[in-house]
C-alpha cells in the first residue's frame, strides 16, 4: 500500500466523521442493496422499509466532507417482492432532498453489457441499474466533458456531412414579400457528448470468487466518473469499498483513494490487491 491509497477498517458511518470538512473531491459507491445479498456476517442487510432511515444519515456527512466542486455518485438498484417492485430507492432520493443538504444533480442508467438474465417469465430481463449524481454546489461542480466525448455514429455523421441548410417556415414579410427563413447547421465536430446511458460490463466475478464478494462492479464504472469529475491529486472515497475496485483507477490515474470497509476479509483483500507488488495482476 502507498500513502496515496488507504483502506480503513470499520463502519463508514463512524469513519467518515474523522474526515475534515471540504476535503473530498468525489465520493463514489455502491452500498449494500436492500434485502437481497449477503455481504458477510458483519454487515446487516436492511429491509426496504428500514433502508432510508439507515442510509440517509450519511448523506449529511457526505455533504460536509465534499468540496464545493465535489460530487457524490451512488450506484444502487431496487428489487421486487411479492410480485411488485419496491419503491424504496425513489423514497431515498425524495427524502434526501427534504432531509439533507446534498443536491440531486442527475440520473444515469448503467446498462450491464454482460448481465445475467433474471426475473420471472412475466417480466422483461433486467440488465440495468441506477446511478444517481448528487453535488454540493451545482454552480461550482467540477466537470470535464472533453474527457468523455465520443465518436459519433456513422448514421449521425451522414445526417450532418457538411453544412446543412434548414428551412424554418415562411418567415417575415419584407418589402411586401414573405421571405423564407433559413438556418445553417455547421458540419459535425469530431466528437459528440455521450448520452446518459452508460454501457459498462459487470465485474469478472469468476476472478474474485475466492474472496466471495457477492456484487463487485467492474472498474470501468468508477474509472469513468473519476476521469470526468476529478483531477490528478484529487481525493476519492468509496464509503462501501468492498474489494477495492474503485482504488485501481485512482492508483493508475494519480488520485488519492480512501476506502471504508466493515468486512475484514474484503479490507485485507483490498490491501493486497492494491499493493504495488500485486497491482499488475488486477489492472484488467
Amino acid at each position: 500500500m502507498t500513502e496515496q491509497i488507504k483502506i480503513l477498517d470499520g463502519d463508514c458511518f463512524d469513519l467518515i466523521k474523522d474526515q475534515p470538512d471540504n476535503s473530498v473531491d468525489l465520493i463514489i459507491t455502491s452500498p449494500p442493496y436492500s434485502d437481497i445479498i449477503n455481504y458477510g456476517k458483519e454487515i446487516s442487510i436492511k429491509k426496504p422499509n428500514e433502508y432510508c432511515d439507515w442510509f440517509l444519515p450519511i448523506f449529511n456527512e457526505i455533504q460536509r466532507v465534499l468540496k464545493p466542486s465535489g460530487s457524490f455518485i451512488l450506484n444502487i438498484n431496487d428489487n421486487c417482492k411479492n410480485g411488485l417492485r419496491n419503491p424504496y430507492i425513489y423514497e431515498l432520493i425524495y427524502r434526501s432532498q427534504k432531509e439533507t443538504k446534498l443536491k440531486f444533480y442527475d440520473t444515469y442508467i448503467w446498462h450491464k453489457l454482460n448481465g445475467i438474465p433474471n426475473g420471472s417469465k412475466k417480466r422483461f430481463r433486467n440488465n440495468t441499474e441506477f446511478i444517481f449524481h448528487f453535488v454540493k454546489d451545482q454552480k461550482k461542480v467540477k466537470w470535464y466533458m472533453d474527457r468523455v466525448l465520443k465518436e459519433p455514429k456513422d448514421t449521425y455523421k451522414k445526417r450532418f456531412d457538411g453544412d446543412t441548410t434548414l428551412e424554418l417556415g415562411q418567415g417575415k414579410v419584407k418589402d411586401g414579400v414573405r421571405v423564407k427563413e433559413q438556418k445553417t447547421i455547421k458540419s459535425i465536430t469530431d466528437k459528440v457528448r455521450p448520452d446518459n446511458v452508460f454501457r459498462f460490463p459487470t465485474a469478472g466475478a469468476a476472478r474474485d470468487n475466492h474472496i466471495k464478494h457477492p456484487a463487485p462492479y467492474h472498474r470501468d464504472l468508477p474509472e469513468y466518473f473519476i476521469k470526468f469529475l476529478t483531477d490528478e491529486g484529487d481525493t476519492v472515497i468509496d464509503i462501501f469499498s468492498g474489494i477495492g475496485t474503485t482504488g485501481i483507477p485512482c492508483l493508475e490515474m494519480g488520485r488519492n483513494y480512501i476506502g471504508y470497509e466493515l468486512n475484514k476479509d474484503y479490507a485485507d483483500f483490498s490491501r493486497k490487491r492494491l499493493s504495488n507488488e500485486e497491482l499488475e495482476e488486477w489492472l484488467v
